[in-house]
Parts: structure tokens; C-alpha cells; sequence
């Protein structure tokens, strides 16, 4: 074996094994333990998937959602301030109380009412986010945050009990939303770990899992669909990324190396590869392939004068794409990347799917300057696209068969920079779909007080950075027992739901 080989395959095993340098053990024991013990899940016979919109950057949710009682939208209103604050009406906003500079703040809130006078709002820009609440299809969780455990903004500030690490940082919080593991490296996500206990289910019962993998990124890799089983299926909107120049005698020369001896690749070749890095390499790739194969055809039966045109129409004509327009008729990307997952999902049945994860994103929420533009754009894109998706999946008649969610980086500061806010903790999240107990509030809302009882800062410094009143674990875990876990699977995907009250938040049905 040459020192090239010799690299390579330790490599491979150390990356396979989630291993860096000084964590390598422990992280391999960690998810050994979270793979093993496997037991029975609850019922998988139906269709069920599961939507994780990420808002990239850090969504300032206090803008997105805001008390509307006169008592706490006056203090909302007097620490925000004009530069922030969204005004009590359009004719208040229209006044423009601070229409010097660039960037003005022309925004205001729009009530909420639901199952009941809820003493909420949202952000203008947010209409069909507020439609689809006050019809009890949507709810908010809010003030929810990584935790390690329970703590309060006492034990906080004496260091008494275990944070998690990095606060206030992308990178890290990205991570510990997507693993729920916030007290150490995991290289796995719940939402992989979650997948990997259906096909295990799905394998005892003797049931296909499809014939693509049940977890699709429509916005590259992520953490959150990391399993030790399922692999991510990674495309585009068009579907996905098929090879350059891929047939006639060039394919089957691709097919040779690429594919395993029972699918059209060489023998001889694939005796051959004794180096893991190799096999490796020939697996994903054959994966790939044929994931992509089953994709393209099952898409294509969606046109025009194929067996799924009519859900194909239903779906361009929920998400205002015209009969005679072919193209995306310049929707968002976010919508866009909805459209597609709606696609997919209106062939579940012709792919063989029981289970199915979806991540998409939208970028742009790290907003530190010139905020009230952008974070309104931002706002509207979400809330449109949101719209478009659940009116897709009613055109499909299964909204009860799809649950989206949204998550994102952390908070942000509840008083203003000056000019926008800065990285925080604890945010408020949306859950939408047909299972959802929708028009409600869930968890309990931050005391919005500077320095006051839910403020890990203190003093004339304090910005509001708010201590998380709900873990992400009880958040997901939620999500996941509707999903389809066991309590037991519950336990092994969710290390850390034990050290919580809530194992069940009630949002789901």
C-alpha cells in the first residue's frame, strides 16, 4: 500500500468516524449509542413528511411575532423605538415618524385572533402567514433556544448550571439546533437520526423505503439530515444534478466505473478497489445515479400529457404559476425550492414513500444594519411562500400529511443597535400543516424587560438577549413523535429530552 493509499484510507475512517482531533472516541461512542437499541415505532403503513425551513442568518423574531396588549406593546414599542418598532396601524405607520435617513421604518403589526383574542400580531408583510393562523393552521412556539438544561437567568449569570457552547455564534447554534445535542460534538442531525429509526422500522416490516432516499436537501448539505443510515439526496429545483453528457457509449463507460457489478459496473474494476476511500466513492456515486434516475422520471410524469399532469397543474396553479407558462414565473428561490418539494411529494406513492425529510432555505436574516427593508422582504418571502406550500399540499388533499417548521441560528438582541440588532438566544418559530393544533400560542412568551427576569444580560448594558423558556429537544421532539417514534426511539434520537418537563408540547395532533 503506498503512503498516498495509506492517507487516504485513514481518512476516510476518521472522517466516517465524525472523529477530529481530542473528540474522536467519545463522538463515535456517542452516536454508536444513539444507532443502537432498536425498538418498535408506531404505525409507518401511511405518508408522512416532515419540512425544515431554515431562515439563515439569525431571524429577529421580535418583529415577526409582538405582543399587541396595550401594557406590553408599550414596552415592546418604548425599547424598540422608532428606528425597530412595528407602528399599531398602517395610518401610524404611514406617518413615518422616522422618515430621516435611509431605510425608514414604514412597517406595522396585524392582529392575530385564531381559536381566540390571542394578544398577538405579525409583522405586515406577513398576511398569509396571519390567514393561515387565524384558520388554525399554523401555530407559534415561542421564546425556544438551545439549552443543555433548564435554567434560569439566575443560574445563568452565577454559572451554576451548563450552558450551551458558543452562544451567540452561527456556526455553532446552527449546529446544536440541527443535532439538538448542545453539550457535545454529534456528527449526526435529529432530523438523519429520526429517518434512520424509520427505515429500521420500515426494514422490520418487510416495507420498501422508496426509491429515493427519504431525506432531500433542496439547499445543499445541512446537519439536520445526517444519519448513520439514510443518506442526504442533495438537488435543485429543477431536480436533480444529472451528469454532463451522460449516454450513449460515454454512459456506459460511466456505468462501468460507477455502478456495482449487479447494476452494469465492471467486476474486474470493483474486485479491484481495496481502498475504502474507493468503494466509498463508487457508493455514493451509484446512489446518486439511481436516486436521480427515479427522481427525473417520476417529475416527468408531472408535465403536460403525462399520468400525474393533473397534480402537477394543482401544484403550479397553488403556487400562481399560469397554464401557459413552463417557468417558475419568477417565484422566490424559497418558493421555488417549496414547489419542487411539492412535486416530490405529489409522487410519493409512484417512488414507494412512507416517510420523507425536506430542508430549504432562505438566507439574508443577519441583520446588524439597515434592518426594517430587509427584514419586511424577508418576512413577506416567507409568508408567501408558506402560503403557496400548505395551499399545494390542500390541492394534494394531504395538509395533514405534511408538517412544516421553521428554525434558524438563534435571536436577536430585543433592543436596537442603532442601526438593526445583534446576535441573541431565544426566538419564536412557526409550525404549519393540516395536523397542526393551529391558532395558538404555545410555551410561554419572553418577559421583554431589559435586565429583567428572562435577560441574560443585566445592568444600563442590557440588550435582551432572552433565556430560552423552551429547549429545542421539546420543540423537536414534538415534531418527531408525530413523525412516527416510539417514547423509547424518542429517548435515543433526543439525548437530552429527559432533563425537560415537556416531552409533548401539544401543537401536533
Amino acid at each position: 500500500m503506498t503512503s498516498r493509499e495509506l492517507y487516504s484510507r485513514r481518512s476516510f475512517l476518521r472522517n466516517a468516524a465524525g472523529a477530529t482531533l481530542g473528540i474522536g472516541a467519545s463522538n463515535a461512542l456517542f452516536d454508536l449509542r444513539l444507532l443502537n437499541n432498536a425498538v418498535a415505532a408506531t404505525n409507518v403503513s401511511d405518508y408522512k413528511a416532515l419540512v425544515c425551513l431554515f431562515m439563515n442568518g439569525g431571524n429577529d423574531a421580535s418583529n415577526m411575532l409582538i405582543p399587541w396588549d396595550d401594557t406590553r406593546y408599550g414596552n415592546y414599542r418604548s425599547i424598540r423605538g422608532g428606528r425597530l418598532a412595528l407602528w399599531r396601524d398602517a395610518a401610524e405607520a404611514a406617518a413615518r415618524p422616522n422618515s430621516s435617513g435611509t431605510n425608514p421604518n414604514s412597517y406595522y403589526g396585524i392582529p392575530l385572533t385564531g381559536q381566540a383574542d390571542t394578544g398577538y400580531a405579525v409583522h405586515n408583510a406577513m398576511s398569509g402567514v396571519q390567514t393561515l393562523y387565524n384558520q388554525n393552521k399554523l401555530a407559534f412556539l415561542p421564546g425556544v433556544g438551545t439549552l443543555v438544561e433548564p435554567m434560569t437567568r439566575a443560574q445563568y449569570r452565577a454559572g451554576t448550571r451548563r450552558k450551551p457552547t458558543q452562544l451567540f455564534s452561527h456556526n455553532d447554534q446552527v449546529t446544536e439546533w440541527m443535532t439538538s445535542v448542545p453539550d457535545q460534538i454529534s456528527r449526526t442531525g435529529w432530523g438523519g437520526r429520526t429517518v434512520d429509526k424509520m427505515k429500521e422500522e420500515l426494514i422490520r416490516g418487510g416495507i420498501s423505503s422508496g426509491s429515493i432516499s427519504m431525506s432531500v436537501s433542496m439547499a445543499g448539505s445541512n446537519t439536520w439530515e445526517v444519519g448513520d443510515i439514510i443518506n442526504q439526496f442533495q438537488i435543485g429545483t429543477s431536480g436533480a444534478v444529472s451528469l454532463t453528457n451522460y449516454s450513449g457509449s460515454r454512459k456506459t463507460l460511466m456505468d462501468s466505473i460507477l455502478r456495482a457489478p449487479g447494476s452494469g459496473g465492471d467486476a474486474l474494476l470493483n474486485a479491484g478497489r481495496t481502498n475504502l476511500a474507493l468503494r466509498d466513492f463508487q457508493s455514493i456515486n451509484e446512489r446518486a445515479l439511481l436516486n436521480g434516475a427515479s427522481l427525473a422520471t417520476a417529475l416527468n410524469r408531472l408535465t403536460a400529457g403525462n399520468p400525474g399532469a393533473a397534480p402537477g397543474t394543482a401544484i403550479n396553479t397553488a403556487f400562481g404559476i399560469p397554464a401557459t407558462v413552463a417557468s417558475y414565473n419568477n417565484l422566490s428561490s424559497l418558493e421555488q425550492q417549496l414547489h419542487t418539494i411539492a412535486r416530490i411529494i405529489a409522487e410519493r406513492q409512484y417512488l414507494g414513500m412512507r416517510r420523507q425529510i425536506f430542508f430549504c432555505s432562505i438566507g439574508g436574516f443577519d441583520t446588524h444594519g439597515d434592518q426594517p427593508v430587509a427584514h419586511a422582504g424577508l418576512m413577506a418571502s416567507v409568508s408567501r411562500a408558506m402560503a403557496k406550500f400548505y395551499a399545494a399540499t390542500g390541492a394534494l388533499t394531504i395538509p395533514e400529511k405534511v408538517t412544516t417548521f421553521s428554525i434558524s441560528d438563534f435571536g436577536r438582541t430585543f433592543k436596537s443597535n442603532g442601526l438593526g440588532t445583534d446576535h441573541a438566544w431565544s426566538n419564536h418559530h412557526m409550525i404549519m400543516g393540516g395536523a397542526v393544533h393551529g391558532g395558538k400560542i404555545y410555551g410561554t412568551f419572553p418577559d421583554q424587560t431589559l435586565g429583567g427576569p428572562d435577560d441574560t444580560d443585566s445592568g444600563t448594558g442590557a440588550t435582551g438577549r432572552f433565556l430560552p423558556t423552551t429547549s429545542t429537544d421539546e420543540y423537536s421532539a414534538t415534531l418527531a413523535r408525530w413523525f412516527g417514534l416510539g417514547e423509547s426511539e424518542l429517548d435515543i434520537v433526543f439525548p437530552n429530552l429527559n432533563r425537560f418537563p415537556n416531552r409533548n408540547l401539544g401543537f401536533m395532533a
